[in-house]
């Protein structure tokens, strides 16, 4: 028959040591100070993760040109059918006058951004074998990029020129994304869309005005005049170049903290 601690005449103390003898309640101290350091420590936050090294080298992945360049005219109205078809057979023509020039516009833009980079005081260099997708060769893997070095993808999403609803002028056209990013975590660094000419709303980090230099008042004056246009090309490869690396340079500065 089991005993009740309260029932009359019980030794209690003797009672509790013959059911915890000294080395069993040792033991289950022991497991009980263990249980409430692992729940103390589940209820730990986790340690926060380190911060990402300081960027000091780039890997630019080459630049590659666009499809085809367009050659656009929102002003003509829309009754002058003819006057439409016919700059549009002009334009196909001249785009394909150009086609040199669209060819080595990736090559220049990817040496323009590892000069513009190392004036900004970045290691930079051309990242050569990038696995591109046959379909889609913008689409990269950045996991699959040997190394941990940051990557600089700079995408072309529209070249040419293009003459606005309420302009008579046809002024260069160079709208794309710039990525820099870390390639094994895919985390972003600095990443932007931008547009320069025709496009640009002022001057912002995404917004580049062209050169002024560049202006042609006519479709005529624009197809007489293709070296000046390949120039124009240039120029916006160049200031482009230098307005991504000077953005990175600036994402990528050291925080700074003020004292009070």
């Amino acid at each position: 028959m089991p005993i009740s601690v309260f029932e009359p005449h019980v030794d209690v103390p003797r009672l509790f040591n013959r059911m915890f003898p000294a080395r069993s309640l040792e033991r289950a101290f022991i497991t009980l100070a263990l249980f409430v350091s692992i729940a103390g420590c589940a209820r730990m936050p986790a340690a926060p993760e380190p911060p990402p090294p300081p960027v000091t080298q780039i890997r630019v992945i080459p630049v590659l040109p666009i499809d085809r360049l367009r050659t656009e005219n929102k002003g003509i109205p829309v009754g002058v059918l003819w006057q439409s078809l016919a700059d549009r057979i002009k334009s196909n023509i001249f785009n394909e006058q150009m086609e040199s020039t669209r060819l080595s516009l990736g090559p220049a833009f990817t040496r323009a951004l590892v000069e513009a980079l190392e004036a900004q005081g970045f290691q930079a260099s051309v990242l050569e074998g990038v696995e591109r997708p046959p379909a889609s060769p913008d689409d990269i893997d950045y996991a699959r990029i040997p190394g941990a070095d940051p990557v600089l993808h700079v995408y072309i999403f529209e070249l040419g020129m293009h003459s606005a609803r309420f302009s008579l002028d046809y002024v260069p056209r160079v709208n794309l994304s710039a990525s820099l990013l870390w390639p094994k975590s895919g985390d972003l660094i600095y990443g932007d869309s931008i547009y320069y000419g025709a496009d640009a709303k002022g001057n912002s980090p995404t917004s580049v005005p062209g050169d002024p230099r560049f202006k042609w008042s006519s479709f005529g004056a624009l197809t007489d005049d293709p070296k000046a246009v390949a120039q124009s090309y240039e120029v916006a490869v160049d200031v482009l170049a230098k307005h991504i690396a000077a953005q990175i340079h600036e994402a990528t500065k050291p925080a700074t903290t003020t004292g009070d």
